[in-house]
């Protein structure tokens, strides 16, 4: 038993809610998981993995080499600021070339024929310059004579910012030193002595092209400054580092890195195992609410299989290359904080789609396998499924569609031909093919015109049926062959409805007669009863007991009275058998009258009736039949109402309805729906422990009907409602009463 339940909660809604959730936590676990991975991809290319020391990545090498380079360049090439100032350190090339391409001068004809000044403010013009490129000799001239001087200090002013960076970074390293000698020996700059590097484990000596490398991998340097110069640069880095610069810092992210890649590992594995399972749990569930029960498929199941497949495909290509776009961009442009931070969004949104996507494709596919329809809801089998019903029978005979085959194709065969003629003018031949397309298509057309006209009759006959004529006859014999089938479905249809009234007009007529004989054949005896009781009554019967039973007799001869009446009025109200005749009723003062004729049997049950009507309603119906119904609702309001409680009577106008509502509260339970409680025999009562032939309800809801009236019953808990709609009394126009009572009927 315990082993059912548990099956049986595996297919329950929640469970599948909560493997939905952890299926999700599991992708967006998976995607956090990999922008770590993209993030740290980005400063150390998985070298935590690959390397056990932070000396031996290719961050530190490149920050150690861009520091023997300004080392370098500081004490070797600037030397100082004065040298660059005078623009010692300027490279004519590298000037004209940064000033060309400032500018967007193109080399070409112009600037091979000139050449600039030493003084950097005029053109020497070397070869004649073309007539065509005078304008933009003058234009390059200007610009050389006005710009070139100005472009010259703003590019030493470059050089010199340059120079006070590299300096400013040198002093921010705490772990870094150096020592740089020329050939002779004499030192040229340093932050520490020769021997205090000799002594350091991580350190090298550059000279020239050669160098001694305690670093473990620097084999060979180039530096074409040092080279020159004949220079030796001793450089070390402290071991173990010491806190206060970017080395420090950068060690302190490369361990810290490589404790998290554990962590991360085991975090993207967990979330893969749980998305892998609670995905095969979904799958396994999918379409059953109990197992082995009926498939529920949902709206993605509609989409045909194979088109279901190919647009899966699709979007997984577009979605791949949309991921491939998004890691590229984050990876490549991680200096620009906010574009990074807006394309990881779109990139988890997109990660998000995608497992949705997956989710509902796998669990859909789920469904259809397990329904047998994988292959039966698919393009091809249900175009073949289509073309198979075609030729059937069932709608049209399936030659009709070879027929139409042929005739186009026949029309295309001789319009060629009819073309051909015509390009090689062969009039004879042209007007011959004419004459044949000309009556090949008349005969077609009256074949068609035919075929139209027993459709139409077909038609005809199908709308002769929907107005209730089913003694029309359609004539199967003068019907084309196309509509063969059609028409015999509708001559089959009238035929089954002609029958089917036929035995509900039988039936009514003999419920009617049983109903009518049965208690005509009740009213006589019952009469009887009913006069000897009256007799017994009269007499001084001295027997106490005597007394007490033909009181009995008498109140239950007048029930059953009573009751037969009911139900001879019912067979009349439901079929239509009473005669109305309509006039102008106050519905308040009915109403009132009629709570007055019960007044006794009201204040005995402890109710309290209110009245709300705010206006006068006058309504246009039969006075006797309106009596019935109020009697009937105010009876049963005093047989099943809450003893000692309040009625609510509202009495109001709508949309050219007059409207009286009844509200009470049962005094037992309503297990019945309002629609059960309209039918005959049926009471409120379960128990039958009171009065009442369960008829008044079914009384008032016919009499209702047959006065062009509505009437409806609402059940809320224990609050019962009654509602009956008349046409109003319009005193102006008859004709619009008469129109009311056409559109309630």
């Amino acid at each position: 038993m315990a082993t059912k339940s548990k099956k049986a909660r595996q297919y329950l809604t929640r469970t599948k809610i909560f493997a939905a959730m952890i299926y999700f936590v599991g992708v967006l676990t998976l995607y956090l998981s990999g922008m770590v991975f993209l993030n740290i991809s980005q400063n150390w290319h998985f070298q935590a993995v690959a390397t056990n020391s932070y000396y031996e990545t290719q961050n530190f090498r490149i920050r150690f080499d861009k520091l023997l380079n300004n080392v370098i360049n500081i004490s070797i090439y600037y030397k100082d600021e004065n040298s660059i100032e005078t623009g010692e350190h300027l490279s004519r090339e590298d000037l004209l070339a940064s000033f060309k391409n400032y500018y967007g001068v193109i080399d070409g004809v112009i600037t091979q024929s000139t050449e600039v000044n030493d003084t950097y403010d005029g053109l020497i013009v070397k070869n004649t310059i073309p007539e065509n490129l005078k304008n933009n000799f003058e234009e390059y001239k200007t610009l050389v004579e006005t710009r070139l001087a100005q472009y010259r200090n703003m590019y030493i002013q470059n050089q010199l910012e340059s120079y006070r960076n590299m300096k400013r970074e040198m002093n921010d390293y705490e772990n870094f030193f150096y020592y740089l000698e020329d050939e002779n020996g004499i030192k040229i700059s340093s932050n520490i002595s020769k021997e205090g590097i000799s002594n350091m484990t991580r350190s090298i000596i550059l000279e020239g092209g050669f160098s001694i490398d305690n670093l473990g991998y620097y084999k060979e340097y180039h530096n074409e400054v040092l080279e020159k110069s004949n220079c030796k640069l001793y450089a070390a880095v402290r071991e173990p580092l010491l806190p206060g610069d970017a080395f420090y810092r950068e060690q302190e992210e490369f361990y810290m890195i490589k404790r998290s890649y554990p962590i991360l590992i085991g975090v993207s594995i967990i979330a893969c195992i749980a998305i892998v399972a609670s995905l095969l749990y979904l799958i396994r569930v999918a379409g059953q609410k109990q197992k082995g029960g009926e498939i529920e498929y949902m709206v993605v199941d509609k989409i045909y299989n194979d088109i279901h497949v190919i647009l899966f495909i699709i979007f997984n290509f577009i979605a791949g290359m949309a991921t491939l776009t998004l890691c590229s961009i984050i990876l490549y442009n991680s200096t620009y904080y906010l574009w990074t931070y807006i394309f990881s969004t779109l990139l988890g949104a997109l990660f998000i789609v995608y497992s949705t996507v997956w989710l509902s494709f796998t669990t859909s596919l789920s469904r259809q396998i397990k329904g047998r329809r994988f292959f039966s809801n698919t393009t091809i089998a249900v175009i073949l499924q289509k073309v198979s019903y075609l030729f059937s029978g069932k709608t049209f005979c399936g030659w009709i569609v070879f027929l139409l085959m042929g005739y186009g194709m026949a029309n295309c065969i001789m319009t060629m031909f009819l073309l051909s003629a015509i390009l090689y003018s062969n009039t004879s031949i042209a007007l011959f093919l004419l004459l044949c397309i000309l009556l090949f298509n008349g005969v077609a057309a009256a074949f068609c015109a035919r075929a139209l006209g027993s459709l139409t009759k077909v038609m005809i006959s199908a709308k002769e049926i929907s107005r209730g004529n089913l003694a029309y006859e359609l004539d199967l014999k003068k019907i084309s062959p196309s509509f063969k089938n059609f028409a015999e479905d509708v001559a089959n249809i009238q035929s089954g409805f002609k029958r089917a009234v036929e035995e509900a007009v039988k039936g009514e007529r003999m419920k009617a007669e049983l109903i009518t004989n049965v208690s005509h054949d009740l009213k006589t005896p019952l009469t009887s009863i009913i006069t000897y009781v009256d007799l017994l009554r009269k007499e001084e019967l001295d027997n106490e007991k005597a007394k007490e039973f033909v009181s009995v007799l008498h109140d239950k001869s007048y029930r059953l009275k009573q009751l037969i009446e009911d139900l001879i009025e019912a067979s009349k109200a439901s079929s239509g058998n009473l005669t109305v005749t309509k006039e102008k009723i106050n519905l308040k003062m009915l109403l009132i009258q009629a709570i007055g004729e019960l007044e006794e049997k009201i204040k005995k049950a402890g109710l309290i009736i209110k009245i709300n009507c705010e206006e006068e309603i006058n309504i246009y119906a039969d006075g006797r039949h309106m009596w019935r119904i109020l009697e009937n609702l105010i009876s049963n309001i005093i047989k099943y109402s809450m003893a000692n409680s309040r009625v609510y009577v509202d009495i109001f106008k709508m949309d050219n309805m007059g409207v009286l509502i009844i509200k009470n509260i049962s005094a037992t339970s309503i297990d019945v729906t309002p629609e059960q409680l309209m039918d005959r025999f049926v009471r409120g009562d379960v128990s039958r422990t009171t009065e009442g032939s369960g008829l008044g309800l079914s009384i008032a809801k016919s009499l209702s009907e047959i006065q062009n009236g509505k009437f409806e019953i609402n059940i809320d808990g224990d609050l019962f409602k009654a509602i009956v709609m008349m046409p109003v009394w319009i005193e102006q126009n008859t004709e619009e009463i008469e129109q009311i009572e056409q559109t309630t009927e």
